[in-house]
């Protein structure tokens, strides 16, 4: 029989053990839904998402002809879903974004829990995420690469526990939310071989696990193949590759300002370059001890998290992508995994020994609490449109208000203004491309036509080109407190 005591105290503990991981995965969701409070407008691309995904409820558009599509289509269809019920509004398009960040850090608890078989490993990382800066700030957004890190922690979890077949759907999904979110599949892969393997395997039981794993994903891949065939000829897969693919490495006057690029960006997976260097340092030395200690299963994982994170890394430094700081949003819940095991190898190495356990946690506290701040506040330099466009939705509502069945001219702000002038825009917007086409646009024409610009000194250069070539502008609506302006052209 156990003891009275004992039992109190295995209770207490059973208790603990699923209070303390719901309290932080709530925490993590409650700070996101809260960063929808933030008053601010979309990004180009959230906005050009946005409008994509407009076009299925309101045009039943469901293969997205009408739109020169670069993405596959998973992310429209959920944003889609949530227009649908609550209306084509910046708070639907990114309420599943927000849930899914929430989402995520369940999944990385589970995950740290499968890998680490550490209750600790896997709160402390949860909690990370729940306080990440760069969780926070592309929570509230309309990207795609928020759902596809869902689901590449959802694939790697199942992979690791050894359903492989439900690890193979989940790729399925990554590769419909975010292609280039696929290069995590060797990581998927690798972290459920070694969290599965024992010294009686052979080739043929990691093959069979990998094909289960790739049958389902190749379903997965053949379906969304036949959807873009459907589209025919505007392919999703065609126009994304034009639009990513560099087709070249970094030059050589390239390299370092790409690398402080990078950087900066990882800064905010804890909001402090300190606290990320001395996490860095301690994983190094950590899993450089371990090993030279033996083989250990963890620290194997440890060494498959951190090489993948250094090749990921190289690869976007080293050939000339884009530098854009959502790129790395599904590495950082790994990353935040292996910060995680050295916050919890620092824990254990201080051993009995309260106040400095405490002063572990006041400093990492300390450390993370004002990019955190920072984040909810919507002041983070990550994540959306960083008040660039602030005021765009009173321009558009200028023109669709005074500006009906007129011609407006714009060389700036297409995709955010084709967003807030709603699906079926009173004006016909036109891009123009440089002061002189618009000018030599204008030429002959008759009736008055409009030019919109984010502030009149960007629009400087085309206003004295048109009053080269005879065209009269006049300020039509002008926003002084953001700048943007209407024209009102006449030849």
């Amino acid at each position: 029989m156990i003891p009275t005591r004992q039992r109190a105290s295995y209770r207490t503990q059973s208790w603990a053990s699923v209070f303390a991981p719901a309290l932080v995965i709530l925490t993590g969701l409650l700070l996101r839904i809260g960063m929808l409070g933030v008053d601010a407008r979309f990004h180009p691309d959230e906005a050009l998402f946005a409008a994509q995904a407009r076009l299925i409820p309101q045009h039943g558009d469901l293969l997205l002809r009408e739109t020169d599509l670069d993405k596959p289509p998973l992310t429209m269809y959920v944003t889609a879903l949530s227009f649908a019920a609550l209306g084509p509004t910046e708070f639907a398009a990114r309420l599943p974004n927000v849930l899914a960040s929430g989402a995520s850090g369940a999944a990385l608890y589970a995950l740290g829990r499968s890998l680490y078989r550490r209750r600790a490993v896997a709160l402390a990382a949860a909690l990370l995420w729940s306080l990440s800066p760069f969780g926070l700030a592309f929570a509230a957004t309309a990207f795609t690469d928020v759902q596809a890190t869902l689901w590449v922690l959802i694939a790697a979890l199942l992979a690791v526990r050894g359903r492989w077949g439900g690890a193979g759907i989940a790729a399925a999904l990554i590769a419909a939310s975010k292609p280039t979110a696929l290069l995590f599949l060797p990581l998927i892969a690798a972290l459920g071989v070694a969290r599965e393997a024992s010294p009686d395997w052979r080739p043929g039981d990691v093959l069979q696990r990998l094909g289960r794993f790739a049958a389902p994903l190749a379903a997965g891949l053949a379906l969304l193949v036949l959807w873009d065939a459907a589209r025919a000829p505007r392919s999703f897969w065609e126009l994304g590759f034009e639009r990513n693919n560099p087709g070249r490495f970094v030059r050589s006057d390239e390299v370092w300002p790409r690398l402080g690029r990078w950087l900066r960006w990882l800064d905010h997976a804890t909001g402090s370059r300190a606290l990320n260097v001395a996490l860095v340092t301690g994983a190094a030395v950590g899993a450089a001890g371990q090993a030279l200690r033996g083989r250990d299963r963890r620290t194997l994982i440890d060494w498959l998290i951190g090489g993948f994170a250094v090749a990921f890394l190289g690869w976007h430094w080293l050939v000339a992508f884009n530098t854009y700081d959502r790129y790395l949003h599904p590495l950082i819940p790994f990353a935040l995994l292996l910060a995680a095991r050295v916050l919890v190898m620092a824990w254990d190495r201080l051993g009995p020994r309260p106040v400095a356990r405490a002063a572990l946690v006041a400093v990492v506290g300390v450390a993370l609490l004002p990019g955190a701040a920072g984040a909810l506040r919507g002041d983070a330099p990550i994540g959306g449109d960083r008040g660039q466009h602030t005021g765009i939705d009173a321009l558009a509502d200028a023109i669709d208000a005074g500006l009906r069945g007129e011609i407006v001219y714009d060389h700036w702000l297409g995709w955010e203004l084709a967003y807030y002038l709603g699906a079926e825009p009173a004006a016909l917007v036109l891009y123009t491309p440089l002061p002189e086409a618009l000018a030599a646009d204008m030429a002959g024409q008759e009736h008055p036509r409009y030019f919109v610009a984010p502030s009149p000194a960007q629009a400087a250069p085309w206003i004295v080109a048109l009053d080269r070539a005879g065209v009269t502008s006049q300020v039509a609506y002008h926003d002084p407190a953001h700048g943007f302006v209407i024209y009102r052209l006449e030849h």
